[in-house]
């Protein structure tokens, strides 16, 4: 198998993730462009390429059939991929801010041994550290549901971001506010965004895209992305 050979199978993979109506129609014609571009003697696709293509799947994915004649759901739809990021924003504040959360504890319970520090911190970072991947997950489970209309996705966006306002309390409870500062306010931000989206999901506004009455005009597939999938170099 030529080096050609090997790396066309492997955008091939890549474009797997279109939509396979889109793949029908723009998979050869992308393809040719690919290979064009890449290096003469690379065997597989470079961590750009391979990041642009499978971002532009997702941004396909999401436009085609998208529910354009109701705001609420396409604006809900996006601020759910918004939280999928915070999550994993608030899970990189946390590990980051280890020690300074650290350090404030023992300024203001000097009492306390720096063992009982550490567990405390610790009880703090790890369940932020393992459940915020799984809620960005989760996140994005809820954003492609309701982008189909799933009716339980609905009821799955109003529990996640009420889960996120329990948090928040919980935070403000344990003095987070104060002694995990950063930790609180990319917190808030989560449950502001989550809110926001479960209201937009919840409105009334809403209600025909569920229903499958009247859902709306659904946008057909876009075209070749207006910007090409590679970054030059690559």
């Amino acid at each position: 198998m030529t080096d050609q050979t090997r790396l066309e199978h492997r955008y091939r993979r890549l474009l797997a993730f279109y939509p396979r109506t889109f793949c029908a129609e723009h998979e050869e014609e992308m393809l040719v462009v690919l290979l064009a571009c890449a290096r003469d003697g690379r065997r597989r696709a470079g961590v750009a390429d391979a990041v642009n293509l499978l971002v532009n799947a997702l941004r396909v994915r999401l436009r085609s059939g998208a529910p354009r004649s109701i705001p609420a759901v396409l604006w809900g739809v996006r601020l759910m991929l918004v939280c999928a990021v915070l999550e994993l924003v608030a899970a990189l504040t946390v590990l980051v801010t280890g020690g300074v959360l650290d350090r404030a504890i023992a300024r203001r319970f000097p009492q306390l041994p720096s063992g009982q520090v550490s567990s405390l911190v610790g009880a703090h970072t790890l369940p932020v550290l393992v459940g915020a991947p799984i809620a960005a997950g989760l996140w994005l489970l809820l954003a492609w549901a309701n982008h189909r209309g799933r009716r339980w996705a609905r009821a799955g966006v109003i529990a996640l971001a009420g889960l996120s306002l329990l948090s928040l309390l919980a935070a403000i409870a344990n003095h987070a506010a104060t002694l995990a500062v950063a930790d609180f306010v990319s917190g808030a931000v989560l449950c502001t965004v989550s809110l926001t989206a479960a209201g937009l999901i919840a409105s009334h506004t809403a209600d025909p895209h569920y229903s499958g009455k009247g859902g709306g005009s659904r946008s057909a597939l876009p075209a070749w992305p207006r910007h090409s999938p590679l970054v030059s170099g690559n």
